[in-house]
């Protein structure tokens, strides 16, 4: 709080006070006293007053600063009403009761937003286990008929399936993401046989598309969590496929092994992405210019990628060169669990 903004504040009362010297000033003047006698009567009334206002200035600011401090410390800031040091000044209790009425009224918002929401996951949840059943059920139900019918319909069924069953658990890690803390195991994974996890995963998609898989690299252990991590690969090799070229697809799998860190690079030669959306892949709903011509996409994919590699502790960062290639590097965190969960810059 400054001086000058606080005389300002107080500018009403110090011109009633100076209509009041007036009013003194007329009668005293009226009444025959010396021009002396009214002139020193003025000036303790001046000094009381400058005095008054510096001292209550002071007292004003000592007050606003512990409070201003008080409120920087604290976690939770919409508790500062009933923490709110007590003052004897009757405009200072009126503030603080509304105060306190309306982070009340703000606090038992968030409380019911945050119950839809639960609500909201749950059922969403539920959805997806649900829509999970007959998934499964037309799996088997391919494997049955796979004697009775043709094996180039028994591949697009599955394949379909598998596409139906990749968007329902994008909705399911989508509903999911905020509270990855509450489901997530770290543990210590051999990357190579993830890596070949999500490709068998895709290989309905790769066949599909003609597309080659090279796998180069050798057995190599990070820390993460196994589910987390499937699904942020299948999320990479789900644009490999759809971006890929029409012809000679290829997807070429290696990893590099640094100090306390492990960086896995997965590279295709599609269709590429253009120089000036490669800053925006990872914003919610961007699609681009391969989303809206004639490609499906929802503009969620990486975004959710990028998310959850947030909350996992991993680096992300995509190099692309249009018409040529788009490689995706994922750098998993040193094997120190209390980083899990921080948002790390990607460092080369």
């Amino acid at each position: 709080m400054r001086f000058g903004a606080y005389i300002k504040d107080k500018m009403g009362w110090i011109l009633l006070n100076g209509m009041g010297m007036l009013l003194l000033f007329a009668f005293l003047l009226a009444m025959g006293n010396s021009l002396s006698a009214i002139a020193l009567i003025f000036l303790a009334w001046g000094v009381i007053l400058a005095c008054g206002l510096i001292v209550q200035f002071q007292s004003r600011k000592k007050y606003f600063d512990r409070m201003e401090s008080m409120i920087e410390e604290m976690d939770q800031p919409l508790l500062f009403a009933e923490l709110m040091e007590p003052s004897w000044r009757l405009e200072d209790r009126v503030y603080r009761e509304l105060l306190r009425r309306s982070n009340k009224a703000v606090l038992e918002e968030i409380r019911r937003k945050e119950d839809e929401q639960r609500e909201y996951k749950e059922f969403i949840e539920s959805w997806v286990h649900e829509a999970k059943n007959p998934i499964t059920a037309m799996e088997l139900l391919c494997e049955n008929m796979e004697n009775e019918w043709e094996q180039p319909q028994i591949r697009r069924m599955r394949l379909e399936l598998s596409k139906v069953e990749g968007q329902v658990d994008k909705v399911l890690y989508y509903a999911r993401m905020e509270q990855v803390w509450k489901d997530y195991l770290i543990a210590r994974t051999d990357l190579r046989k993830l890596v070949l996890r999500a490709v068998q995963k895709n290989r309905l998609a790769f066949q599909d598309r003609k597309m080659q898989v090279k796998i180069e690299m050798e057995s190599c252990f990070v820390s993460t969590d196994e589910k987390w991590a499937l699904f942020i690969l299948d999320q990479i090799f789900s644009n490999c496929i759809k971006y890929s070229r029409d012809e000679n697809g290829c997807v070429r799998i290696f990893s590099e092994t640094g100090k306390n860190k492990v960086k896995l690079s997965v590279e295709d030669n599609g269709i590429g992405i253009r120089p000036e959306e490669l800053g925006r892949v990872f914003e919610k709903g961007f699609c681009g210019t391969n989303g809206r011509s004639g490609r499906y996409s929802t503009g969620i994919g990486l975004y959710l990628t990028k998310k959850l590699c947030d909350r996992l502790g991993m680096g992300i960062r995509i190099e692309s060169e249009y018409g040529k290639y788009t490689r995706v590097w994922l750098q998993f965190p040193e094997s120190d669990f209390q980083k899990i969960g921080w948002e790390k810059t990607f460092q080369n």
